[in-house]
């Protein structure tokens, strides 16, 4: 399977935004090591289907939203 390249970009500002919006998946995924993240990323754009993804859903306010840590 080829993915054209505006779709692979589209794909990865997808992950770009779901990371910004999941605080769950985020932490999960900071906790990985950097090989696991780059397979993670290769098999997600290998995937044959992609969900559309619209408007993120609004969190309750209790949730703290992740923020990558800065050095």
């Amino acid at each position: 399977m080829v993915i054209e390249v505006p779709d692979a970009w589209r794909r990865l500002r997808d992950m770009e935004f779901v990371l910004a919006e999941q605080p769950a998946i985020a932490h999960a995924v900071r906790c990985l090591s950097l090989l696991d993240v780059l397979e993670l990323q290769l098999q997600l754009l290998a995937q044959p289907e992609w969900p559309e993804f619209g408007e993120p859903e609004q969190l309750p306010p209790n949730v703290i939203r992740f923020r990558p840590r800065r050095r």
